[in-house]
């Protein structure tokens, strides 16, 4: 298909109409695009293209499209977009997971795909393109004897049978294999075959794994799934240094009061598992509600923490907001710095009056909530760059508690590693029972800038890809690997071949795609991070070719 949606412009490159080349868009996109073409809106003002470009890639609502422009009559222009479509790059790279060799053939017996493990299993190069090669162009055996081919000659499966081959091209000595072949149908009609093989070492790996399997199973029974979580208490708070020591105390001696809270901490540092101790050590029987206020769009906030009375505006319903649902009970605040300023004016108010009112409500509603609330950076700080007023600051921070980053108590690091792994030890097949010395010291050295949450994900990492009950040093993410080896020394620019452009290029391409090893690869988590929009960073992948 040459395009999913032709736009036509006007000499001023304003929308005149819109025709559909798929009916997935179509179904997508009618009622926005039509729209657009009635209300004669321009090119530009609705996407990100590219100045002076007749032909490339956009980003729109997440979404890549490859667009080109072609003239047309009176000197208006076609805009022709195709939505990129990556469902058979995830097929095909969900089958490289699969240990058993899975190869893919059309009717005349002809390759469609290999995966990973099959390839191995014949020793063909990961370049060699095998794409509309015959089967017996490929193998040296006879069609009687090829699984694949009686398979598409009987059009029934055949299950389990063992041969020996060679690859004519690649692989001069035999290959013994158990292969099973289903064909393929559409409709009733015979599009292909699949077929999975084993070799002995693969049912060997695949014993030791359905064994390991097996007994996990067996033991789950005696893990956590019969413990209810209702909550965190202080007892989740890990560690012993002196700071978070004193934090925890401060804290147990104000939770039976009423007087607001304000946690102090960075992202990842545990302001949440305060905040549900103190409500589980106070005296208040209501609920623990919390709202991330960095989160939330600040159109929603007000409706959520308030509530809506049914006619205030447009699919508007009778609802209880967060200050009624938590009434009895605690609410948090979570990153309170990151709501605007007009909102944080209302809930000055609410605490001052101590009633409030729904959205488009004439009641006034009672407010009996406790209130913590939660600042990512020094509150202070906030304060002079005017994204924290200064009235609420002194409101609810009656008591303040500072909580450290990890980089300040890696003393702790040793409990923390230990309380993690035996608090998830259940969820793996091969749980993690001793960390080599090694991971310790380098663990050591990173500095942490996501904190507790941080070291619990890398933590999750390394269960996952463990083979053994052992954490070793290449079981850790790549990007810690890569911030522990130690920077070679810049070699001197050549500039008879390098511009400052090219250099400046080159060194955005580093960050990015350290960014990216360090996010793990999250497309959102990655532009917040480096401070940029996601569509941005998104122009920014496919400029660099930082295809993953």
């Amino acid at each position: 298909m040459l395009y999913d949606i032709l736009f036509s412009l006007d000499p001023e490159d304003r929308f005149q109409s819109v025709a559909w080349g798929s009916r997935e868009a179509a179904e997508l996109y009618r009622d926005l695009f039509e729209g657009w073409a009635a209300g004669r809106r321009q090119a530009a003002d609705a996407f990100a293209l590219p100045a002076g470009e007749d032909s490339g890639a956009l980003v729109w609502e997440e979404n890549t499209f490859y667009f080109q422009f072609l003239p047309g009559p009176d000197n208006s222009r076609w805009l022709l977009m195709k939505r990129e479509d990556n469902r058979l790059y995830l097929l095909s790279r969900a089958l490289d997971q699969i240990t058993d060799g899975v190869q893919i053939y059309d009717k005349n017996a002809c390759a469609v795909y290999f995966n990973r493990a099959s390839r191995a299993i014949s020793h063909i190069p990961s370049g060699v393109n095998l794409e509309g090669r015959h089967l017996l162009d490929l193998y040296n055996l006879e069609a009687s004897v090829s699984t694949t081919i009686t398979a598409l000659q009987t059009q029934a499966p055949v299950i389990d049978r063992v041969d020996s081959f060679r690859v004519n091209e690649f692989s001069p000595s035999p290959i013994a294999s158990a292969n099973t072949s289903y064909p393929i149908f559409r409709e009733g009609e015979l599009l292909g075959a699949v077929v999975f093989e084993q070799t002995s070492d693969i049912v060997e790996k695949n014993l030791k794994k359905m064994e390991s399997t097996r007994r996990a199973l067996a033991d789950f029974p005696k893990g956590p799934p019969n413990i209810s979580f209702s909550g965190y208490t202080f007892d989740n708070v890990i560690g012993s240094c002196r700071k978070l020591r004193e934090a925890v105390a401060l804290a147990q001696k104000v939770a039976p009061q009423d007087s607001p809270i304000l946690l102090v901490g960075e992202t990842g540092t545990g302001k949440e598992i305060f905040a549900q101790s103190i409500h589980r050590a106070s005296r208040r029987a209501g609920k623990f509600l919390a709202i991330n206020c960095a989160a939330v769009p600040e159109t929603l906030i007000e409706s959520l923490l308030f509530g809506t009375r049914k006619g205030s505006f447009t699919g508007s319903e009778d609802k209880a907001g967060y200050f009624e649902e938590a009434s009895g009970g605690t609410l948090f605040l979570d990153e309170l710095n990151s709501m605007s300023l007009a909102m944080q004016s209302k809930i000055l108010r609410v605490i001052q009056e101590k009633t409030f009112r729904r959205v488009g409500g004439g009641k006034d509603l009672h407010l009996d909530v406790r209130l913590i609330s939660s600042c990512n950076e020094d509150p202070f700080k906030a304060i002079s760059e005017n994204t924290f007023r200064r009235d609420l600051f002194y409101r609810l921070s009656t008591v303040m508690l500072e909580l450290p980053p990890l980089r300040e108590h890696l003393e702790d690091l040793e409990e923390l590693i230990r309380y993690h792994l035996e608090s998830t030890a259940y969820q793996f097949v091969q749980g993690i029972i001793r960390v080599e010395p090694g991971v310790y010291a380098l663990l050591r050295t990173y500095h942490w800038p996501g904190n507790v949450r941080e070291l619990f994900h890398v933590l999750d990492y390394a269960q996952n890809v463990a083979d053994a009950g052992v954490m070793e040093v290449r079981h850790l993410p790549p990007y810690l690997l890569k911030h522990h080896a130690q920077p070679a020394a810049p070699a001197p620019i050549d500039f008879s071949r390098e511009t400052l452009q090219s250099l400046m290029d080159g060194y955005e391409r580093q960050i990015i795609s350290q960014a990216l090893d360090h996010c793990g690869y999250n497309i959102s988590q990655t532009a917040q991070t480096l401070g940029i929009l996601r569509q941005s960073l998104q122009y920014r992948i496919r400029k660099y070719g930082l295809i993953f």
